[in-house]
C-alpha cells in the first residue's frame, strides 16, 4: 500500500488515515478505513483505479454513503466520491453528469437549466453514480429510464463508454451495485420543462417525503428491503413489516420507523452485526406471518471491500 500512498502525495490527492468510516455514511456504522482518498475529478481515477488493479490492492467507492453499511475496520482504500458539481448539457437530447453529482445538487442546476425528466430524484440522497449503480427512484420512475450511456472504467481499469443495457439494470439492481467497475459519468435523456414546474414537482416530491418518511437527520440507510412481487402485483415492504406489529420496534441499538416501516434506524452506536440480527427478525416476522421473504436491498461491505 506504501506505493499507493506515495502515488497519492506525488498527485496531491488528499488520504487521511486511520478514518472512522461510519462518518461517510447515512447511517453511521463501520469501523475504521486504514485509508481514504479523496477524489475530486475523474481523471484522479482514471489514473489511480489501474494502479489500485495492477497492484492488487483492495479499494471500494463511496459517493453520498447512503443505502450501505460497512461490516467493520476497512483493509482496503476507500475512494470518496467528492460531491462538486459538474453538469452539462451534451447535445438536444442528453445531459452528462459526472457521477460524484449529489441527486441534490443535479435538480438544483435542472430548474435553472430549464431540464425536466428527473423530478422524481427528489429527496433520494447520495450521489447520481451510486443513483445508477443501484438504479434507484421513486414515483414509478428509475435511473434505467433515463440512463442512455454512461463513461466508465471497466475490470480492466480501461475507460470506455458504454450503453444502458451493459448496466444490466433491474429492480434495484445493476451490474455496477455489487461489482468492481466504476461509474464516471452518466449521459441523461431531458425534456424541456419550465422553471417553475419542475420545481413545483420537486416540492411536491419533498413533501410527500417529509410526511411519509423518517426525518433525514436520523442514521438510516434509506429502504432496507426491496418491494416483492406477490401474485405478480408488486407491495410494499414496509406495508408487510408494519402488518407484522413491528413499527417502533427496537433492539441492540436499531429501531424500525414510526413513519416507515421499511427504514431501519441506528439509534446510536450500532454495529454491522446489531444490524444484522436486526435484520435477519424482521425478515423471519415477515416470513412467518405473511408467508413473503424479504430480499435486502442494502449493501454490506466487508473488511476486504467485498459488497454483498
Amino acid at each position: 500500500m506504501q506505493k499507493i500512498i506515495d502515488f497519492l502525495e506525488k498527485e496531491k490527492i488528499e488520504h487521511p488515515s486511520e478514518t472512522a468510516i461510519r462518518h461517510y455514511t447515512t447511517i453511521k456504522i463501520g469501523g475504521h478505513a486504514g485509508l481514504v482518498a479523496i477524489i475530486r475529478k475523474n481523471s484522479e481515477l482514471q489514473r489511480l483505479i489501474p494502479r489500485l488493479l495492477d497492484g492488487g490492492y483492495p479499494y471500494i467507492l463511496l459517493g453520498g454513503g447512503s443505502n450501505v453499511i460497512f461490516a467493520g475496520d476497512s483493509s482496503g482504500l476507500v475512494l470518496l466520491i467528492d460531491k462538486t458539481p459538474d453538469i452539462r448539457i451534451h447535445n438536444k437530447e442528453l445531459i452528462k453528469v459526472s457521477g460524484g453529482v449529489t441527486n441534490h445538487n443535479l435538480l438544483h442546476w435542472c430548474s435553472r437549466n430549464n431540464i425536466g425528466g428527473f423530478e422524481f430524484l427528489a429527496g433520494i440522497p447520495g450521489t447520481i453514480g451510486g443513483a445508477a449503480a443501484v438504479n434507484a427512484g421513486a414515483f414509478q420512475r428509475s435511473i434505467a429510464d433515463v440512463l442512455e450511456k454512461g463513461a466508465i472504467i471497466n475490470g480492466k481499469g480501461e475507460t470506455e463508454i458504454v450503453g444502458s443495457d451493459y448496466f444490466q439494470f433491474q429492480y434495484r439492481e445493476s451490474r455496477f451495485k455489487t461489482g468492481g467497475e466504476c461509474i464516471l459519468e452518466v449521459y441523461l435523456t431531458y425534456v424541456f420543462k419550465e422553471n417553475d414546474e419542475i420545481k413545483r414537482t420537486v416540492a411536491d416530491n419533498i413533501r410527500y417525503r417529509k410526511l411519509n418518511h423518517p426525518n433525514y437527520h436520523l442514521q438510516t440507510a434509506g429502504c432496507y428491503f426491496k418491494n416483492p412481487v406477490i401474485d405478480g402485483r408488486k407491495v410494499a415492504a414496509g406495508k408487510l413489516i408494519e402488518e407484522c406489529g413491528l413499527k417502533g420496534f427496537r433492539e441492540n441499538r436499531m429501531m424500525v420507523s414510526n413513519q416507515h416501516a421499511n427504514f431501519l434506524i441506528n439509534e446510536g452506536g450500532a454495529t454491522c452485526e446489531d444490524a444484522k440480527k436486526f435484520e435477519r427478525h424482521i425478515y423471519e416476522q415477515v416470513l412467518q406471518q405473511q408467508g413473503t421473504p424479504l430480499e435486502r436491498e442494502v449493501i454490506y461491505i466487508s473488511s476486504e471491500g467485498k459488497k454483498y
